[in-house]
């Protein structure tokens, strides 16, 4: 049986490959030593686009992609909310992912504000595999959802 693709199922899958790359793009910061290459959050050594070197590149980067994942994690949970509205386990995901991702930001400062204490790090590092976790649940749940339904509107 083929497996259909719906626009919510598109939009759910996006965003977590989205959420994928950035964990992979944070672990590239902390193995190459860049986390603290922008000192301050939310600016970078002040700017809003600083000069880049490698590492302030490296850093930067990490920090413009958790805008694109916030945007995609955004209207994945507005969309749940219209497709499936509440209750339901997929706008249950779809929302829990979007409450993780703030605190994965919140965390994103605490990491630099901490000087990248490895504690810290760590915490952020889990907090990640969480988001990455509702958000991959809350598109497998889609997708059985619309199996029973035979893919929905």
């Amino acid at each position: 049986m083929a497996v259909k693709i719906g626009p919510f199922q598109a939009l759910s899958l996006t965003t977590v490959a989205a959420v994928y790359i950035l964990i992979v793009l944070g672990g590239i910061v902390s193995s190459t030593g860049s986390g603290l290459a922008c000192p301050d959050w939310p600016l970078c050594k002040g700017q809003i686009v600083p000069a880049l070197t490698i590492d302030v590149l490296i850093e930067y980067t990490h920090r413009v992609s958790t805008i694109a994942v916030t945007l995609l994690v955004v209207s994945t949970m507005l969309f749940a909310w219209k497709k499936f509205g509440w209750p339901n386990t997929v706008t249950s995901f779809a929302t829990l992912t979007f409450i993780l991702l703030l605190g994965q930001i919140v965390l994103g400062m605490v990491t630099v504000e901490s000087k990248t204490l490895p504690a810290v790090v760590t915490s952020h590092l889990a907090l990640a595999t969480l988001v990455f976790a509702s958000a991959l649940t809350a598109t497998v749940t889609s997708f059985a959802h619309a199996s029973k339904e035979g893919l929905g509107k």
